[in-house]
C-alpha cells in the first residue's frame, strides 16, 4: 500500500534526510575509503600461510604487534599531539577528531590546525584515557609520566565542563561541548538536528557514571581527594535521580522500553529528559559498586552506602528484566553526535561488550555468566562485523568498521578465552586484534578505521589502548618477550618500578592479585616484607609460575600487604 505524504511524516522523512547528509558531510571531512586487497590503511597487508590477516609488526610473532601499536599510541598523546593554533590548548581538549598529516601537510599537522569541527566528546575521552593511561599503560610501562598527563584532563573537566551547584543534576561532568571552546556546555551548534551532541546544559547520565568511575580510579591512584570528592558527587546525582521503572520476569506482565532507570539525555539545570532511554546502565553500576567495595578506606556515610546500593540494583534488574536489553537486545543510545532516538531504532555494540566486561571481572553478578557472554558475542559479531574482515563496526547509524570496536571485541574474546580455555575464541580475539593493528601509523596517527583514514581522541586513543592491554592480560603468551611487564592487577596499582633485579609496586587495596610476564623465574616475591612461598595453589598468598618459550607468566595472590617486591637476581 502507498503511504499517503502527510505534513507530520514529510517533516520525519526531511529531518532523516537532513541527519544523512551531515553524516556524510562529517565523513566526507575524514573521507570514507574502500580497502585495497594489499595493504591496510598505511600498511602493506601481511597474510599467513592460510591467508588469514597477520599484524603488519612482526607478524611472525602473534601478539608482538599489540604492545607495540599501544606504546606509539600512547607516546602520542604523551607528546605528539599538536596545540590547537587558535586556543593553545592540547586538541584533545577542544576537539573530538583531527586530520592527520597523511591527509594534509606535516607543516599545518604540527601547527594545530587540523582539529575537526565536530562536536567534543571529553567525559568519554578523559574516562578512557584513566583506563588506558594511568590504569594501563603506566603500570605496564612504569611510565609515570603518563599520571600528569591524565590529571591535566580531568582537572580541565573539573574546572571547566562540571555543572554547579543547586541544578538538578550538580556537580557533574558535561559529556560534550561545542569544538574548540574552552568551556563545556553541552554541544548547542546541532541542537536542532534532533539535539545531536545534547544542546545546552544537555548531559548523559551513563557518561556521569564513566567518568565518575575514572575520578574514583584516579583517586585510588594519588589518594587525592579532589578526584574521590568528584567521583562521590557523581554518584550522589545518580542516586538522586534513579527512576525504578519496573520490569520484572513474569510470564504475562507487560514489556515497555520507552524508559530506562537513566536517561540518555537530560537537561543538568531543569530536570527535563531530552532523550529517556539508555541501555549504557553497566557504567553507573559500576562507579556505585567500587564506592560500595571501598566504603571502609573512604569512610563513606551509610546513608550515602544505601542509596549508592538502592539504586545499583534497580539498575541491575532493569538490566535482565522483560524491560532491560539483556532479554529485549535493544542496546541504543551512547554517542553523543546521534540524535535522539524515539524509536530505539539504533544499535551500538559499546553497551553489551562493556556489560560482558563487567561480567566476567565480576562473575558473580550473573549466574548466567555460561549462555550470556557467549550470546553478547555472537550477537555482536553477528550485528555489527564485516564482511571479508575481522572488523567490528560501531552502531547501525554509522555502520563503518573502527579500530576501536574491533579492539573492544577482541578484547571481550581473550577474556572469554580465559574463562573457557575454549580455542575459538582465542582465535577469534588473534584475528581482530591482527586487523586492527592497521589503525595504527608508524608515527602514533590512529586512524578511526580501515575505511576511515581520520583519527577520534576516542576511538584512536582512550577507546583503543586499553583492550589491546586487557586482551594481553587476560593471553600473557602476547606480552613482549624478553621483557618485565605487569599485566594486571585486582587492585588499582599505584606505583611501580622495573629494574634488572627487582620489580617493586605498590597497590591500594592491602589484598590483590598480580599477572606479570617476566624475562626469568622470579627469586623471591615479599609483601610487606613478608616472604611469600611459591604454590600450585590458586588461593591464599603465595604465587605461581607458569613457564612459556622464553621467561613466563607469575601470578601473585597477596593479602598481607600493599608493597610486593619481586626479586630477579
Amino acid at each position: 500500500m502507498n503511504e499517503i505524504l502527510t505534513l507530520s511524516n514529510f517533516k520525519d522523512k526531511f529531518l532523516m534526510l537532513v541527519i544523512c547528509f551531515a553524516l556524510m558531510l562529517n565523513a566526507n571531512a575524514q573521507t570514507i575509503e574502500n580497502v585495497a586487497k594489499d595493504s591496510i590503511a598505511s600498511h602493506k597487508t601481511v597474510y599467513g600461510n592460510n591467508g588469514e590477516v597477520l599484524a603488519w609488526y612482526q607478524p611472525q610473532v602473534p601478539g608482538a604487534a599489540y604492545s607495540h601499536v599501544v606504546k606509539l599510541a600512547s607516546e602520542f598523546i604523551k607528546s605528539g599531539t599538536p596545540l590547537d593554533s587558535t586556543t593553545g590548548l592540547p586538541l584533545y581538549l577542544v576537539t573530538c577528531c583531527f586530520l592527520g598529516p597523511h591527509l594534509t601537510s606535516e607543516e599545518k599537522f604540527k601547527a594545530g590546525k587540523t582539529g575537526e569541527d565536530w562536536m567534543h566528546n571529553p567525559a568519554t575521552v578523559y574516562a578512557g584515557m584513566v583506563h588506558s593511561l594511568v590504569i594501563g599503560y603506566r603500570t605496564f610501562s612504569g611510565d609515570d609520566a603518563y599520571l600528569n598527563v591524565v590529571k591535566s584532563m580531568l582537572n580541565y573537566q573539573l574546572a571547566n565542563g562540571t555543572t554547579p551547584n543547586g541544578w538538578e543534576w550538580p556537580k557533574v561532568p558535561y559529556a560534550s561541548s561545542d569544538p574548540f571552546e574552552k568551556k563545556y556546555n553541552g554541544a548547542t551548534k546541532w541542537e536542532k538536528d534532533g539535539m545531536r551532541g545534547d544542546g545546552l546544559h544537555g548531559i548523559e547520565p551513563d557518561k556521569i557514571g564513566e567518568l565518575g568511575l575514572s575520578y574514583l580510579l584516579f583517586y585510588e591512584v594519588t589518594l587525592d581527594t579532589t578526584y574521590l570528592n568528584a567521583a562521590i558527587n557523581c554518584a550522589d546525582a545518580l542516586a538522586k535521580n534513579i527512576k525504578d521503572v519496573g520490569g520484572d520476569l513474569t510470564y504475562f506482565s507487560p514489556v515497555d522500553i520507552k524508559e530506562s532507570p537513566w536517561p540518555f539525555r537530560v537537561n543538568a539545570r531543569t530536570g527535563l529528559v531530552i532523550d529517556a532511554y539508555c541501555s549504557n546502565a553497566v557504567e553507573p553500576v559500576r562507579l556505585m559498586d567500587e564506592l560500595i567495595r571501598i566504603k571502609q578506606q573512604i569512610n563513606l556515610k551509610e546513608e550515602k552506602y544505601q542509596a549508592y546500593q538502592r539504586a545499583r540494583d534497580i539498575a541491575w534488574k532493569w538490566l535482565y528484566s522483560k524491560n532491560g536489553p539483556m532479554k529485549t537486545s535493544i542496546w541504543n543510545a551512547y554517542f553523543e553526535d546521534i540524535p535522539n532516538d524515539p524509536e530505539r531504532s539504533n544499535r551500538n555494540q559499546v553497551s553489551p561488550m562493556e556489560t560482558a566486561r563487567y561480567i566476567l571481572k565480576n562473575p558473580v553478578v550473573d549466574s548466567n555468566m555460561a549462555v550470556n557472554i557467549p550470546a553478547l558475542i555472537y550477537w555482536v559479531e553477528s550485528v555489527f562485523g564485516t564482511e571479508n574482515m575481522y572488523a567490528i563496526k560501531e552502531q547501525t547509524a554509522c555502520y563503518v568498521p573502527m579500530g576501536s570496536h574491533t579492539a573492544r571485541f577482541a578484547s571481550i574474546c581473550a577474556m572469554w578465552y580465559e574463562k573457557t580455555q575454549n580455542e575459538t575464541y582465542r582465535e577469534k580475539a588473534y584475528r581482530y586484534f591482527n586487523n586492527t593493528t592497521y589503525s595504527t601509523d608508524k608515527n602514533g596517527v590512529v586512524r578511526v578505521g580501515p575505511t576511515w583514514p581520520g583519527s577520534w581522541f576516542s576511538d584512536g586513543y582512550s577507546d583503543y589502548i586499553r583492550h589491546f592491554l586487557d586482551g594481553i592480560a587476560a593471553i600473557p603468551e602476547w606480552a613482549p618477550e624478553g621483557e618485565n611487564h605487569l599485566l594486571r592487577s585486582s587492585s588499582v596499582v599505584q606505583k611501580i618500578n622495573y629494574n634488572k633485579q627487582e620489580i617493586n609496586y605498590t597497590c591500594f587495596d592491602n589484598s590483590s592479585k598480580e599477572v606479570l610476564r617476566l624475562v626469568t623465574k622470579p627469586k623471591r616475591i615479599l609483601a610487606d616484607n613478608v616472604l611469600l612461598q611459591e604454590s600450585t595453589d590458586k588461593g591464599g598468598d603465595g604465587w605461581t609460575w607458569k613457564a612459556l618459550h622464553k621467561g613466563g607468566v607469575v601470578t601473585v595472590y597477596h593479602s598481607l600487604g600493599k608493597m610486593v617486591k619481586i626479586v630477579l637476581n
